[in-house]
């Protein structure tokens, strides 16, 4: 076996069941490849056409233009198998009236004779991108975090490893809706693992591309900042590394389209509100309305990291080994005080399966189960069909008899709040014992500031 790979997959002593269970998640993920796709997606490759085929950019959308770049590389390299670019893509115009319109985008491309092929050569990249990040973390399961060696270890990993293989939420975002949520997971994991192995600049840099892939890791700059570097200087300097090749996608996004994107949009829309107003208030609705608890949230946070490192409190800083716990609490944190759509739920999973390898928090399988079961029974009754459409797109027409297009409801509103707060609930029941957890296992965390804190 390659020496890249982690040792539960090349270890003849131990390899057979990892080596079984990735058969599993191979075949089912070969046969869910040509089925699942959403106008989501085909609104995401159609602004890489423009980039691949006709050297422009979709100026009106300039956010996580690092995925824009990647879906325009590979289009390039799967366009012959594909059919004349002109005859697949469609301008998104059916975001003017989503409700009335999807399902008519969705019927004109599963027509499509070889509608299967195109589903599946579309989504190959991120079922790449989500089998890699699934091996990365067998990498961190294995090397570090175990609470014994020997079997307990042995047995942690093949949790991870099975979770992995079978988790529903990555299955849903990445084979089924078909989003490149695996693209910032990777890089997260990725990150994680350089500063495991000290090699926290290179993390910094893996980190500052997952921003590009997709805004949300910026909220980990800080955490990974604070616990991998010693004095404001250095944590200043690793920040600015971390946030460089988002500045530089910004300045590119300036120079070719006239607008900064995210820092232009942020705050004014929707999608822009995630990061500035994400609020918590009865339903999946975003914006102003509730109380910011993320942002406050975040800031606490922040300052406890902050004042661990300045001696403010605490007897020393927080250790570096313990980066991956603020990276799993910062996940918890952000799904048990904000709301997102289904597919988003992909950005927890390496923190449940941090859990499963490094944790003796109870019940973290089933109560993240309980959290995607929620997510998903709320987003069906607020929107039916219309989100799940495309989730069997490859079974052409037959797709849009098996799901109603509206809500299953007349009024589904106040049974979709009991799902979303059962959600977080869930989240929360793993949220508090991590930290308590945490904050036992941590030395520093108790005893009187150091002299001149």
């Amino acid at each position: 076996m390659p020496s890249w790979l982690p040792v539960p997959l090349r270890d003849a002593a131990v390899r057979t069941p990892f080596l079984w269970w990735a058969a599993v998640g191979g075949f089912l993920r070969v046969l869910l490849l040509p089925v699942g796709i959403s106008s989501d997606t085909l609104a995401v490759y159609w602004r890489a056409h423009l980039i691949a085929f006709h050297g422009e950019v979709y100026a009106d959308y300039l956010v996580n233009m690092g995925s824009h770049l990647v879906h325009a590389v590979w289009l390039r390299v799967a366009q012959p198998f594909l059919g004349p670019a002109d005859g697949l893509w469609t301008h998104p115009w059916w975001w003017a009236d989503p409700w009335g319109l999807i399902p008519q985008h969705m019927t004109e491309f599963l027509a499509r004779p070889d509608a299967w092929r195109a589903i599946a050569l579309l989504k190959l990249p991120y079922a790449l991108a989500e089998v890699v990040a699934g091996v990365l973390l067998l990498h961190v399961a294995w090397n570090r975090g175990a609470t014994t060696e020997g079997p307990d270890r042995l047995v942690r990993a093949k949790r991870v490893w099975v979770f992995w293989m079978l988790s529903p939420a990555a299955i849903y975002a990445t084979l089924l809706f078909a989003r490149y949520e695996a693209f910032p997971v990777l890089a997260i994991v990725a990150a994680l693992l350089l500063a495991e192995r000290d090699r926290p600049w290179a993390a910094a840099i893996v980190l500052g591309i997952g921003i590009t892939l997709r805004t949300y890791p910026i909220v980990l700059v800080p955490v990974f900042a604070l616990v991998l570097q010693r004095g404001l200087v250095r944590q200043a300097a690793w920040t600015a590394a971390g946030l460089a090749p988002f500045a530089l996608s910004m300045v590119a996004n300036r120079l070719v389209a006239g607008a900064f994107g995210e820092v232009l949009s942020a705050g004014t829309s929707i999608y822009g509100s995630n990061w500035l107003d994400w609020t918590f208030a009865p339903g999946p609705g975003r914006g102003p309305e509730g109380l910011p608890l993320f942002p406050a949230a975040m800031l606490v946070l922040g300052l406890y990291l902050l004042g661990r490192d300045q001696g403010w409190w605490g007897a020393r800083p927080v250790p570096r080994e313990h980066l991956w716990r603020w990276v799993v609490l910062t996940h918890l944190v952000m799904f048990a005080t904000t709301l997102f759509s289904a597919h988003y739920l992909m950005w927890v999973t390496p923190a449940i399966a941090l859990l499963l390898a490094r944790s003796d928090v109870r019940a973290v399988l089933p109560l993240h189960l309980v959290q995607v079961a929620g997510v998903f029974t709320a987003a069906f009754l607020l929107w039916g069909g219309i989100l799940f459409t495309g989730t069997l797109g490859g079974l052409g027409p037959t797709a849009q008899r098996l799901l109603p297009l509206g809500p299953p409801l007349r009024d589904g509103q106040l049974p979709a709040d009991i799902a979303w707060v059962t959600a977080t609930v869930a989240t929360l029941a793993l949220l508090v014992p991590f930290l308590i957890e945490t904050l036992r296992r941590d030395p520093g965390a108790h005893g009187v500031p150091r002299p001149g804190g």
